[in-house]
């Protein structure tokens, strides 16, 4: 059964020459979130507008310290109120009974990407999800605190990976892509091919960026799916600067698993691996959580030969030419 859904739908038309010489539909959904009453309670966030914890709830594999809090005097003004806060206190192999975000309306994917019951809609081409994420303890490292987040459609999925580990020098924001390398091409055979799942094809980490703890940071991560093997792209952006431009996990289920790529339409808030007692009742605070399925181009060759025509920005707007599509490729704006 699908989880609840809520989004914008938004068509454009494109005019040009004073007659409309092509309709663009941009199914652009989107969702805003900012944890706070009467929305939002203090206390597990499963259920909650539509989202999804139900190990914080105590009904998963573990009980996980993810909760909706009252901010402190310490916390940053433009977090408000109330946000979510998230240590791995208590970690688990699970994915199920995680935290996710609300769905979106409208899925994104590739064409031939599943769905599982747990997305649908029309299918989009992108996802992009951005946030706020600030220490509970800005003053002094966390030992061991350790929280990722995914694109993925509700179960545990993910399509990307991008995790926040404490270390004594700040959070450092850290990066998995699965990357099929040279050689490929020709039938899968199994675990063992060599054309997508061999020996030199594996998850490649980055450690993207490190950021101060003492102050609230903004991260942006825009999920680019391409019909295809070898072609998706994942930027990473920290505080609005690309940081990394990377691929998804598409050739991992297609080569490895042998299965279809997966849709996307929520945020996974994971903690898994080593558990850190000592971060219990503490660990990162999350808040703005702004998340958006839609058609953008995946890079500046999709702009050119009237490719921009074809595409809009996470709010439904279009390009006015190719220049602005390249633009907006290149910078975000």
């Amino acid at each position: 059964m699908s989880r609840m859904k809520k989004g914008l739908l938004l068509a454009t038309v494109i005019v040009m020459g004073g007659f409309a010489s092509s309709v663009f539909v941009s199914y652009a959904a989107s969702s805003s979130i900012i944890f706070e009453q009467p929305t939002y309670t203090v206390g597990s966030i499963h259920l909650q507008d539509g989202w999804s914890s139900s190990g914080s709830a105590g009904m998963g594999c573990a009980l996980y310290d993810h909760a909706v809090v009252t901010n402190g005097p310490s916390v940053p003004a433009s977090f408000g109120g109330q946000s979510l806060r998230i240590s791995n206190a208590v970690t688990s192999g699970c994915f199920g009974d995680q935290t996710f975000s609300k769905s979106l309306t409208n899925e994104a994917g590739e064409t031939s990407a599943q769905g599982g019951g747990m997305s649908g809609g029309v299918r989009q081409k992108t996802y992009q999800y951005e946030f706020k994420i600030a220490s509970a303890v800005p003053g002094a490292e966390q030992a061991g605190l350790f929280m990722a987040t995914s694109a993925d459609r509700g179960d545990g999925a993910r399509m990307s990976w991008v995790g926040f580990k404490d270390m004594p020098d700040g959070i450092h924001v850290q990066f998995y892509d699965y990357q099929d390398l040279a050689p490929f091409g020709g039938a899968i055979s199994g675990p063992d091919d060599p054309n997508g799942c061999g020996s030199e094809d594996n998850f490649f980490f980055t450690d993207v960026a490190t950021i101060d703890r003492s102050a609230p940071h903004t991260i942006k991560v825009v999920v680019s799916f391409i019909d295809g093997p070898r072609n998706d792209v994942v930027k990473v952006y920290v505080d609005g600067v690309l940081k990394k431009t990377g691929t998804s996990w598409e050739d991992y289920f297609r080569y490895c698993e042998g299965n279809p790529t997966r849709t996307v339409d929520s945020v996974l808030f994971r903690t898994g691996g080593t558990a850190a007692p000592g971060t219990l009742g503490q660990g990162y605070l999350v808040d703005g959580l702004n998340t958006t399925s839609s058609i953008q181009p995946a890079n500046a060759n999709a702009c050119k030969n009237g490719g921009w025509a074809n595409y809009a920005r996470p709010d439904g707007s279009t390009f006015r030419n190719q220049g602005d599509c390249i633009q907006y490729v290149n910078t975000g704006r």
